[in-house]
């Protein structure tokens, strides 16, 4: 049988997870302004995630757009919509 000793002798072999890294813009202000460069920094992804989606939309071909059954019309008005009028 096992006993405690050797159990934590295995588990102290294990190698150890590597603390999180910070993020690259990570913001480091506690309080309220802390929530509103949050806030924005999401809300400016959310919109560049959008305008990206939409330049790829804008290059695909016929064929693939038919895969994913939006005609080519639909495709190139939504790719023309400006990154300010998106709807999130």
């Amino acid at each position: 049988m096992y006993t405690m000793k050797a159990i934590v002798a295995v588990q102290s072999l294990r190698p150890q997870a590597p603390p999180p890294r910070k993020g690259r813009f990570a913001y480091e202000h506690q309080g309220p302004a802390r929530n509103v460069f949050s806030r924005l920094w999401h809300y400016y992804c959310a919109l560049a995630a959008k305008r990206r989606s939409r330049l790829a939309l804008e290059e695909l071909s016929e064929h693939l757009l038919e895969d994913i059954g939006v005609t080519e019309d639909e495709a190139r008005r939504e790719a023309a919509v400006p990154f300010w009028r998106s709807r999130l």
